[in-house]
């Protein structure tokens, strides 16, 4: 059965629906069908989004801001939802139009999202109500709505978009009752039809492209990897009738894996909210990119050729491709740095990048220059399989091996593997005198890829902007083009890492000092994406506060560029010790981390738990001890060195080093057992 009717440019969306409504109930052997024409040159241009439903949190609103914006430029003809429509469990009925406003209607918002969205069901949806989501009376409250039976057929001409029901393929989910399996049980006979069904349509098939939509991924490198019914099951009916792309959700993540041994794609697109798990798995397939953060997918296909784009919450395109006739075609644009305001004017591709498994850890969360208010970006790193984690901290270093730089790095490497090391902490001041001057400036192979080579340094770096980093081209140092010249590089104003038993707070620290604004003597600073100044540290102070209260690690560890107490050259930062040192007291804070001084220091609060370590010493030091403190100065040392940290549940135990290796300091402090 095929139902098919004419079009008008003031009825697309309507009549579009409307006949998903009509074939709600195809005759055996056939799965519905929908008709929606391409543009009248022939292209199509659809996004693709998954796993959102959670009434605009965990950036679901930025990301379906972004799609109005890319919808727009794109005359976006349809929306592709990858299921998890509705978090945590589906809708509670087809009268829940409180939910599926909340989530859908109420978000995306956007005069071009107003077209039809064509949807399956996620494994969260089959929770609650399933029929609930094919209902007319949902369609009735917001028309774009468009659920079909579980499977149907979208139909563009140039292309034929085959949408799959794969929560049932899953055989786990049958063994928990919580799953609402009615017209679906029972299992065997629903998937038998359901893959007879399939194939004879993608048989039937005359389309340039056959795409596949489905809930659960067939081959992923992130948290739930392949599903391994699908891989017996749909896999093979794809392979046979020559599918040229599988699109998926479930993972909340953006990937790409091409198939070795067939023209197929594996296309994830499950980053609409909740995002960040930070598990990662082998595959056998060959993974292009990958992405641990919020985004979308675009797509825009012709006769000749499809082209594909991933963006994130603010818009940058993070990787693009393209295909023609199964032959891949990379399409690499000018990059050029800036933030969300740069992003919207200049969508630079990104080509992909041959990463080792260690290296796709650092890329997946690097990207994400700009975050929700009340939301700084977060990113998980987990801790090694004894349940401890360990890291170097180094700063002020960027000087192309100059002033001991490449002594300090040699001995790092040496420590890096004898801790067998998870991360390296940068506090700052990167590039020396002036920053980067763009993210073409060999400065950063010269002070960093050439400098930090041994095996055990080649993990991620997280890394905070300095007040010399603000003297150049700033957002240079934020572009995901560094981290295609090196792939450890991870650098966001502000962010999280979470690594389980510890959380890392990473500050931009610059722009609270006054004096750089009011009396930068000789020097420019970049305060792109931070003026005004005053709205810019209250939203980091409203971010850090709402990120450390929502915080369960049992050591906070926080990580800026200026010291708030230091015995050195520059001493304490008046404007941390008024702003920033309050919120590290009131919620318990262990450890504030920085660099600013060119030397090793020790510092105990008096008033608090708090200790205060610098590792600014990376390069050029001996300035000497300059003012007095309050606190009470456990170690100090104005030389060349660095920091190593080792963490478990129960104790932290912290040592400087100097450029030879030797220890020059060490602590070690026990977490009482019932936690902060």
């Amino acid at each position: 059965m095929m139902m098919r009717c004419g079009w008008s440019a003031a009825a697309v969306v309507a009549v579009v629906v409307m006949v998903g409504v009509m074939v709600a109930s195809p005759v055996a052997g056939e799965l519905a069908r929908v008709e929606h024409p391409t543009k009248e040159d022939g292209s199509l241009a659809v996004l693709v989004v998954g796993d959102w439903g959670r009434k605009g949190q965990y950036n679901q609103t930025l990301v379906a801001t972004q799609m109005g914006v890319i919808g727009e430029e794109l005359a976006a003809d349809f929306i592709l939802s990858t299921g998890d429509n509705f978090y945590n469990d589906g809708l509670t009925g087809d009268n829940d139009t409180a939910s599926f406003q909340e989530s859908f209607t109420n978000i995306y918002t956007a005069d071009s999202l107003q077209k039809p969205w064509y949807i399956v069901l996620g494994n969260h949806d089959y929770t609650g109500d399933a029929l609930a989501q094919q209902s007319p009376a949902i369609r009735a409250v917001d028309s774009r709505w468009t659920s079909i039976n579980k499977s149907f057929i979208v139909d563009s001409d140039i292309a034929e978009f085959f949408l799959v029901d794969t929560v049932p393929f899953v055989q786990k989910y049958w063994n928990e009752s919580k799953f609402d399996w009615r017209q679906v049980a029972p299992r065997d006979t629903y998937l038998s039809t359901l893959l007879t069904d399939l194939g004879d349509a993608m048989s039937q098939s005359n389309a340039t492209w056959k795409i596949v939509v489905g809930h659960h991924t067939i081959s992923s490198g992130c948290e739930h990897g392949n599903t391994t019914d699908l891989v017996a099951m749909l896999l093979p009916v794809l392979k046979t009738y020559g599918a040229d792309m599988y699109i998926n959700g479930h993972d909340h993540c953006l990937q790409r894996i091409t198939s070795i041994d067939s023209p197929l794609e594996f296309i994830t697109s499950g980053g609409g909210s909740r995002a960040w798990a930070g598990k990662f798995k082998q595959t056998s397939d060959k993974l292009e990119f990958i992405y641990d953060g919020q985004g979308f997918l675009s797509m825009q296909l012709t006769m000749a050729e499809a082209s594909f784009a991933f963006y994130d919450v603010t818009g940058a395109v993070l990787y693009s491709w393209q295909l023609a006739n199964h032959s891949l075609l990379f399409s690499p644009r000018d990059e050029q740095s800036g933030g969300a305001a740069a992003a919207a004017g200049d969508r630079a591709a990104r080509s992909a990048m041959d990463a080792p498994v260690i290296t796709l850890l650092v890329f997946l969360v690097a990207v994400a220059a700009a975050t929700a208010a009340a939301e700084m970006p977060r990113m998980e790193h987990p801790r090694k399989g004894d349940g401890s984690l360990s890291l170097l901290a180094v700063g002020d270093w960027g000087r192309r091996g100059a002033y001991n730089q490449s002594m300090v790095a040699a001995q790092m490497g040496i420590v890096g593997e004898k801790m067998d090391i998870d991360f390296v902490i940068s506090t700052g001041d990167n590039f020396y005198k002036n920053g980067l001057t763009g993210v073409d400036d060999k400065a950063f192979e010269e002070s960093f890829s050439d400098i930090y080579t041994a095996k055990s340094l080649h993990k991620p770096w997280y890394t905070v902007l300095g007040n010399h980093d603000y003297r150049g081209d700033a957002l240079a140092q934020l572009s995901p083009v560094l981290r295609k010249v090196d792939s450890r590089w991870i650098c966001i104003k502000s962010f999280v890492v979470s690594a389980e038993i510890a959380d890392f707070f990473f500050v931009d620290t610059t722009p609270f000092v006054l004096k750089y604004w009011t009396d930068p003597k000789n020097s420019k600073y970049d305060w792109r994406g931070v003026s005004p100044r005053e709205t810019y540290i209250a939203n980091v102070l409203k971010d850090l506060e709402d990120a450390l209260e929502q915080s369960k690690a049992p050591w906070k560890i926080v990580v800026g560029h200026h010291a708030i107490r230091s015995v050195s050259q520059h001493g304490d930062t008046k404007e941390l010790l008024e702003h920033l040192l309050p919120i590290l007291k009131a919620h318990g804070v262990d450890l504030y981390l920085n660099g600013h001084d060119h030397c090793l220091e020790h510092i105990s609060s008096r008033d608090s738990k708090i200790q205060y370590l610098t590792s600014g010493a990376g390069s050029k030091a001996w300035r000497g001890v300059q003012t007095a403190n309050t606190d009470k100065v456990e170690f100090f040392y104005d030389g060349q060195g660095f920091m190593s940290l080792r963490l478990t549940a129960a104790e932290a135990s912290l040592a400087f080093y100097d450029v030879a290796g030797k220890i020059l300091h060490i602590w070690m402090v026990a977490k009482p057992a019932t936690g902060h």
